[in-house]
């Protein structure tokens, strides 16, 4: 079990077979307009977090190179902790065109020098006066005449250095465009809404004042109203950080969202979960599995989002490693509980607590059952079984098998009641003739507890 995906292992000779979604077609569009984009164009690419864009865009970019584009990828959060956004891009950018062997070296060192350049003349000072506004004359009476002129001239020199970097860029981009098969330069940042406020702001920032040159297309990944909130946390909460994305990026584009059990069945095999999920036993689909199929439709039924089902794919699976004699039966009903703490605190609370009784929570499961259980009588009979041995044990079973006798045997009782209470019969008594043990609630409650899940009232412990 992993806690963190294993990294895309990308065929350059073909970069899309890597994808667990069906993504090409969506790079081809991507391709086509970036193709045609004249000018400098800066464009957002949304989606939520969870949705594969970090994937999308490695493959992206190494299709994009295989038409023989160049191609410039920079993850925003992996330098984050270098605080300064510009040398970073500066830097990745001199070495990846450098590391590509580009024939127009003399282009490269041009751009490395004036880069360089913009670098020395561009301290934090000038980069404020850049981006928020000029020499703040604030106290002039204080300093001494040489020192403003020495703000002023190092203002000048920023600005002729700033000018000198766009010029190089925009050779380097023109010559690309007329030898590579007419792409620009594409330069891709990824994790921008990973990163903190400020740098993410300083990393746009840059962007807009000294790469918005002709034949440079900015492609950037992020979540766009994560980002927008970041962006009014640094400015301050009376600031619209939305408002400020719509102008920075000219186009926002939104990858489409994958298929809920394609989603799911991928991050069971990217977090390495197939052994804890179906090795144990769990490959029936019908009854027992941890399945893509019944995640998604568990998800859909409780509107979960795509974070909170790998976090409930995580929880359930760190159940089954910390308690390896829970049965594999119980998979299905353990992920209910855990969609509860996603959906109603006080409710699943209740249910550690074994407050409630099955009959109550069966009330509350009612109105999902079409899309939980597809209108399959019996996988709807077995997992309210299964619920039953987990929240009351055996004795909860045995009362159930009684009920459930009463119900088929009762005069002139409707056919579709005497199929779902003999299906719901058949499961109690093969469950009892297995003799489990009652406390499996316990088992589970502890370890959410140890996950660091705690109940808001201690008015009792789990499984009394």
């Amino acid at each position: 079990m992993r806690f963190e995906p294993q990294k895309l292992e990308i065929i350059d000779s073909d970069p899309w077979a890597a994808s667990a979604f069906q993504l090409s077609d969506t790079g081809e569009r991507l391709t086509n307009l970036v193709k045609q984009a004249e000018g400098p164009a800066v464009i957002s690419l949304t989606a939520p977090w969870g949705t594969g864009k970090t994937s999308f865009l490695d493959m992206w970019s190494a299709s994009l190179r295989l038409d023989g584009a160049k191609v410039v990828k920079f993850s925003a959060w992996e330098v984050d902790y270098t605080h300064d956004a510009l040398v970073a891009l500066i830097q990745e950018l001199s070495e990846q065109l450098t590391d590509d062997g580009d024939s127009d070296s003399r282009s490269i060192e041009l751009i490395k020098a004036k880069g360089g350049e913009l670098l020395r003349h561009l301290g934090p000072l000038a980069l404020k006066a850049l981006t928020s506004g000029l020499v703040d004359i604030n106290g002039v009476d204080e300093l001494t005449e040489k020192l403003v002129e020495k703000k002023l001239a190092d203002h000048e020199n920023a600005k002729l250095s700033a000018t000198r970097f766009r010029e190089s860029l925009s050779g380097y981009a023109k010559k690309l465009e007329e030898e590579n098969n007419g792409f620009p330069l594409v330069i891709i940042v990824d994790e921008l809404d990973r990163c903190r406020p400020n740098y993410a702001v300083e990393l746009l920032e840059s962007i807009k004042h000294f790469f918005n040159v002709d034949g440079v297309v900015f492609v950037i990944g992020v979540d766009i109203d994560q980002l927008g909130e970041a962006i009014k946390g640094h400015y301050g909460q009376g600031y619209d950080g939305h408002r400020y994305l719509n102008k920075f990026f000219h186009l926002q584009l939104k990858l489409p969202e994958p298929d809920l059990t394609a989603f799911c069945l991928n991050t069971i095999k990217r977090l390495s979960m197939a052994d804890i999920f179906e090795g144990r036993g769990l490959a029936n689909a019908d009854r027992n599995a941890f399945s893509a199929d019944f995640i998604a439709r568990l998800a859909e039924s409780y509107t979960l989002s795509l974070r909170e089902i790998e976090r409930l794919l995580l929880e359930a699976g760190a159940v089954y490693s910390s308690n390896p004699d829970v049965p594999p039966l119980l998979s299905r009903a353990i992920l209910w509980l855990l969609a509860q703490k996603q959906r109603d605190t006080s409710f699943f609370e209740s249910l550690l607590r074994q407050d409630v009784t099955v009959d109550k929570a069966w009330d509350t499961i009612q109105p999902h059952t079409k899309k939980m259980f597809r209108e399959l009588v019996r996988e709807e009979a077995y997992f309210r079984v299964v619920l039953t041995l987990l929240l009351e044990g055996n004795d909860g079973l045995f009362q159930l098998q009684k009920a459930s006798n009463e119900l088929v045997e009762q005069d002139e009782a409707p056919q579709a009641q005497v199929d779902y209470w003999t299906s719901v019969l058949g499961a109690a008594t093969d469950l009892l003739s297995k003799r489990y043990r009652s406390n499996f609630m316990d088992q589970v409650g502890a370890t959410i507890s140890l996950l660091g899940y705690r109940p808001t009232s201690d008015s009792a412990p789990y499984g009394h």
